[in-house]
């Protein structure tokens, strides 16, 4: 470590102006007791930062006149507290345990207030030191070897982080009861003797109900709350899944079943929604909704993998019964737990969160009940703004649904929704048909490939939502990040499905072709950061009636797109203008439509 001349005369003896010795090694004392000198390996890029800060603070100690001994004393033992935070894990940590005393004897010397070149330089330098040792401790952050050492990590786990990584696991289950019947239908109807046309009609059953319940999910959802609602939607689905095994003799049971299963799943968007928009800020909120949100994805991958190896090994109900008593352990665990001490720790009072009532360890305020609205209120005598009061919302107020409809952004975010669904529900409704008639590809490689989007979507999503948050801390404005996140959400797709249809007819092998849909299907994930995050953006306090409104029209191409695709794929025979084209043509008209009329910006209403 670099010292200054004038701090080595302060400390050794030697005239001010001596310069012969350009550095030596910095002797650093912990407590009362001496250490030996050491050598730190610093990386280059590191180390010339900290040269360069160093050379400019000694240039301009120099240049300041009058400063005495104590002054200059005080100064290395800064820089030497500088050395002890850049030091190797062990060395660096024992420098800072003995922050206090040396915070002590530092209060015993007096300061020398620098000149204002000197301010700056002392300013930049700390600032850089700031940093230094912040990435020291993120370097020591490691995944917890034990189970004392996890519950520990559990513990001290922000509330909001507790919230939404236990929404997460909701939207997880969701899918993994959605899927899980396109994998058990096969032995089903062959045990039941059904047709194919009634294998089908049983498969639409769950758009039924999930189409019904977006709107009244919504209300209800703003109304009472997501943090309520959202256990009543797991409850009611994982319920009516373990049923299956008890009702598949009756159809019409049956049928009855797995509509229950969407109209508990159809809640589930609205309800996580409000769960967000009432814990995560703003500045947070792109990367929660891309965590929550990939649960889609997540849930879609193990139902897909699980599914087959349980229902081989023990019977296709065992698969229901499974993965339906799964939803009901979340029930106890998230939505009377989690839920109910607003993402607190158990073991947790109201004394146990240090100085700040409101920190990271405190219960979420508003997440269950009415909601609390932060308020800006100037601080006596300096004019400035702080938070310092909360009020409730009103919660009973009536919603403005003539406002709602009439608004032209959200109309125009319900296009894109329809839209963005279109590809997504009838791609992966049509891809294993697609791989094994046209490609050629056996059945247990189309399942396999099948497999491929929703992981591209899972890969895509771990750093859509951190983008989308870093742009806004640059303040980029928000409806410019939303556009150009879903504008990449639905061009990304629409361009590599026109390439698999320029390269389909020479691509014998079929690698090219998926390596295309794959890469094109995981672009979606970019609505995660625009076409999802917007309804918060615009009401927070009716995201979920907006996102009930969005998604029931979101929910048609399940109901109108699959079947029409058969129907023109009869008859025009060709997969590129009945799966393809139409999927291309909505892509890119809903980004126009988003660009020229969207808007992610808090509505009057």
């Amino acid at each position: 470590a670099t010292t200054s001349a004038s701090s080595r005369a302060a400390r050794g003896g030697v005239a001010r102006g001596d310069a012969g010795a350009r550095t030596r090694k910095a002797a650093v004392t912990f407590g009362n007791a001496p250490r030996p000198r050491l050598r730190t390996r610093v990386s280059p890029r590191a180390r010339g930062r900290r040269d360069g800060r160093l050379n400019d603070g000694r240039a301009a100690w120099d240049r300041r006149a009058g400063a005495d001994d104590l002054g200059e004393l005080d100064t290395e033992q800064d820089a030497l507290q500088d050395v002890s935070g850049s030091a190797p894990d062990a060395f660096g940590a024992a420098a800072r345990g003995s922050a206090e005393e040396k915070e002590q004897t530092n209060a015993n010397i007096p300061r020398v207030v620098p000149n204002d070149d000197a301010s700056s330089s002392i300013a930049s330098y700390d600032a850089e030191r700031s940093v230094t040792l912040g990435e020291a401790d993120i370097s020591q952050t490691r995944f917890p070897r034990s189970l004392d050492e996890l519950r520990e990590r559990w513990r001290v786990l922000p509330s909001r982080y507790r919230v939404v990584l236990g929404t997460t696991c909701a939207f997880v289950l969701c899918n993994m009861d959605k899927v899980n019947i396109s994998v058990a239908i096969i032995p089903m109807a062959k045990e039941m003797g059904w047709s194919v046309g009634q294998a089908g009609l049983l498969q639409s059953a769950f758009f039924y109900g999930f189409a019904l319940s977006q709107l009244p999910g919504g209300y209800l959802a703003t109304r009472f709350g997501g943090a309520r609602m959202l256990p009543i939607g797991v409850f009611v689905w994982s319920a009516a899944t373990c049923a299956v095994p008890f009702l598949a003799d009756d159809p019409n049971a049956l049928f009855v079943s797995r509509a229950l299963v969407g109209l508990g799943e159809g809640v589930s968007p609205a309800a996580a929604t409000d769960v967000i928009a009432r814990s995560v800020p703003i500045g947070e909120r792109s990367r929660a909704v891309a965590f929550v949100f990939n649960g889609f994805n997540v849930g879609s991958v193990l139902g897909l993998s699980l599914a087959p190896l349980i229902i081989e090994n023990f019977g296709w109900r065992s698969v229901f019964v499974a993965f339906g008593s799964l939803g009901i352990v979340w029930v106890f665990w998230v939505g009377l737990g989690i839920y109910p001490r607003g993402g607190a720790a158990p073991a947790e009072k109201s004394g146990d969160y240090g100085e700040d009532p409101t920190g990271d360890l405190a219960p979420i305020e508003g997440l269950v009940g009415k909601r609390r609205e932060r308020l800006p209120e100037a601080a006596e005598g300096t004019g400035e703004s702080s938070v310092v009061a909360q009020r409730d919302d009103d919660d009973d107020r009536a919603v403005p649904w003539r406002a709602i409809l009439t608004s032209t952004p959200l109309r125009a975010l319900a296009y894109v929704h329809f839209c963005n669904n279109w590809g997504f529900y009838v791609l992966l409704a049509w891809l294993p048909s697609y791989f094994t008639q046209e490609l050629g590809v056996t059945l247990t490689n189309a399942s396999l490939f099948t497999l491929l989007p929703p992981l591209a979507n899972i890969a895509v999503a771990s750093f859509v939502g951190p983008l989308a948050d870093d742009a806004l801390k640059r303040n980029v404005d928000v409806t410019v990040v939303r556009k150009v996140a879903q504008t990449v959400a639905l061009c990304g797709p629409a361009t590599f499905m026109a390439l698999t249809c320029f390269f389909a007819n020479d691509d014998e092998s079929g690698v090219v072709t998926v390596a295309l849909l794959t890469i094109g299907l995981g672009m979606s994930s970019f609505s995660y950061a625009g076409l999802y995050c917007v309804h918060q953006d615009m009401s927070p306090r009716f995201a979920s009636i907006l996102l009930g409104m969005t998604n029931t029209i979101g929910a048609l191409p399940g109901v109108i797109g699959v079947p029409l695709t058969g129907y023109l794929l009869a008859k025009t025979e060709n997969w590129e203008l009945s799966m393809f084209l139409p999927a291309i043509a909505l892509y890119f008209s809903g980004a126009a439509v988003f660009a020229k009329f969207g808007s992610a910006e808090k509505q009057p209403w």
